[in-house]
């Protein structure tokens, strides 16, 4: 394959890049070309003459974009502005997990404080962080479903994070009673699940920006 060439790699990476934000058809009929290009005019065994030769007749990374209706400038701009979204949709679902798991653990420890109120979650309260949590959550699937940074499994990963998390801690507090130890165990879960997703999260929204 002549992309086995360090400045034939570079350049098809240049390009990718370039198009990362255009038309998938678009992209695939460009890049198609390139490397038909370029496994026409470089050997295996071609030297740098050659290599430049043929990448200068190809015209740059930029020219190819351009002929091709992208610009590299509008094209950078789309990507921070993918980045960001991404940055915004993580943060949403991160949030409204966190505040589920942070809920359902104090109520999980308040069940052994019946008798003391500074301890207790009432159900109002509680009813209003689940409608909190499911209001973050439902921006941040808006947020995913516009985003092309992720795969379509990445995609269901993230926006069955929170109903994922909203089971989870139910299941948790299933056991809890007026046992403490029962109680302090099912807070404990909570919070390192809480931190496993949180991290999770982080881990896709890095992805974004490679």
């Amino acid at each position: 394959m002549t992309k086995t060439h360090a400045r034939v790699h570079s350049y098809l990476e240049e390009l990718n890049d370039l198009l990362r934000d255009a038309p998938a058809s678009v992209r695939r009929d460009v890049i198609a070309g390139v490397h038909e290009h370029f496994d026409a005019s470089v050997g295996p065994d071609a030297d740098a003459a050659t290599v430049d030769d043929a990448i200068e007749r190809m015209g740059t990374p930029e020219q190819v974009a351009a002929e091709a209706g992208v610009e590299p400038g509008r094209t950078q701009s789309a990507r921070q502005g993918s980045v960001l979204a991404a940055a915004l949709a993580c943060l949403a679902l991160a949030g409204a997990c966190s505040l589920t798991y942070l809920i359902g653990g104090l109520m999980a420890l308040s069940a052994g404080f019946d008798a003391d109120p500074d301890w207790e979650i009432n159900g109002a309260t509680a009813a209003a962080a689940i409608v909190l949590s499911f209001a973050a959550w439902l921006c941040g699937t808006v947020l995913v479903a516009v985003n092309r940074s992720w795969s379509r499994r990445q995609k269901a990963l993230l926006i069955a994070s929170w109903p994922a998390a909203l089971v989870l801690s139910e299941l948790c507090n299933l056991p809890t009673g007026p046992l403490f130890a029962v109680n302090v165990i099912s807070f404990v879960v909570q919070g390192v699940i809480g931190v496993l997703v949180v991290v999770a999260l982080a881990k896709l929204w890095f992805a974004t920006r490679s």
